[in-house]
């Protein structure tokens, strides 16, 4: 890999540590004051309705200069959205929904960035490897940032130990943007071509959209309502940062499995095997909620999932490198976004119709199963590219 991969590497597992630390906690700190699933599904839904629309204004920044300035305006506006956290403090929840749209857009330059980044800084043939050590090395951080947090925030009475969390989660997005500024790449000095953007352009193409789609129906709406029945059933912050810990362990380890053993030939049989696991899961989930089920469940989940995503990331790019798109790939990752949060916007959305409809917190159990079985969806399109996930990339 070249300098510049491994310095997003870094950029990547720096990000994954500030996230971890405040991510999951900032749904549990709202929580902590409204008491109200559907007030915390439709924070989230703040965030998967903005970035698309920021995805979008990246896209123009990134093909107009390039990927670098739209993952330094990312960079800026996660701070922009802990430091309000920080000087609202316990008022934050008549802002909650605002706070969602910050979230949301930081989300958009950030990741638009990040895709459009990785595609530049690697090729079909050690695609797998950075996908692989990203996941690796993130999911270290991971193991790391939840237990610290929860560690804090237990110490301390009131809000004071969210404060120190999301303070340091600050600090640490304030060092990201320090290191942006050593990433070199050369201006496109191009126009954003919407018809690529919103087009599902080819057949290849289109099946990456289904099954992203189909991902994202599932995808972090399932991680937002596990923490929450985390904290729900054991009433501790130290509870659920144990089970990340857990979780993060399996899952890099797991990421560093994947890419030792998954060659192209195995490649679909790893997608049926995250895609099933996930299933699994759920329907083990949906039967009872306790400490040890919510355990069996983080181990299973975070064991399987990397068999599925490393597969879906660099399947994507590979598409477009088949297509010789290179140069439309800040418009394909505009379009991989978009669908992927029409998934989360729509999975949310029925889920808000659902909490306010039965006014009862055991309709998750139904709708976990629901959101579950997704992944077996999107794994089917995914593996109906078999020339490229058997690696035959022209």
């Amino acid at each position: 890999m070249c300098k510049e991969a491994k310095i997003l590497l870094a950029v990547s597992t720096i990000f994954t540590l500030g996230m971890g630390l405040s991510g999951i906690f900032a749904n549990i700190f709202f929580w902590r004051e409204t008491g109200d699933f559907t007030i915390i599904a439709i924070y989230n839904l703040m965030h998967y309705i903005f970035t698309p629309i920021s995805f979008i204004i990246a896209g123009f920044i990134a093909k107009k200069k390039n990927g670098i300035w739209a993952l330094r305006i990312g960079l800026l506006l996660y701070s922009i959205f802990y430091v309000l956290i920080l000087l609202i403090g316990k008022n934050g929840v008549w802002a909650i929904y605002f706070l969602g749209m910050v979230y949301g857009i930081a989300c958009g330059f950030y990741w638009l960035a990040f895709n459009t980044l990785s595609f530049d800084f690697t090729s079909p043939t050690n695609r797998d490897t950075f996908n692989g050590f990203n996941g690796s090395c993130s999911g270290f951080a991971s193991i790391v940032a939840p237990f610290t947090s929860a560690y804090i925030i237990t110490r301390f009475e009131g809000i004071k130990g969210y404060s120190i969390v999301f303070g340091i989660t600050l600090a640490l997005f304030v060092v990201l943007m320090l290191i942006s500024l050593t990433l070199k790449c050369k201006n496109c000095g191009n126009k954003l071509n919407l018809k690529v953007a919103f087009s599902k352009n080819n057949e290849d193409w289109s099946k990456i959209r289904k099954a992203t789609m189909c991902w994202g129906f599932r995808d972090v709406i399932i991680v937002f309502i596990v923490n929450l029945l985390i904290f729900q059933s054991t009433g501790s912050e130290l509870s659920l940062g144990k089970l990340s810990l857990i979780g993060a362990f399996i899952s890099s380890l797991a990421y560093i499995l994947v890419q030792k053993i998954i060659k192209p030939k195995r490649r679909r049989l790893a997608i049926l095997i995250g895609a099933s696991s996930a299933l699994v899961g759920a329907i083990m989930l949906s039967l009872r909620i306790s400490y040890t089920i919510l355990l069996i469940y983080t181990m299973i989940d975070s064991f399987f999932i990397p068999f599925f995503m490393i597969q879906l990331s660099s399947t994507t790019f590979n598409v477009i490198d088949k297509s010789h798109d290179g140069d439309l790939r800040v418009e394909y990752m505009i379009n991989k976004d978009i669908v992927l949060n029409l998934g989360r916007i729509i999975s949310t959305v029925v889920l808000v119709i659902l909490l306010s409809t039965f006014k009862r917190y055991n309709i998750l159990n139904i709708y976990i199963i629901i959101i579950g079985a997704t992944p077996l969806i999107s794994g089917y399109f995914l593996s109906k590219l078999k020339s490229i996930l058997d690696g035959k990339v022209d």
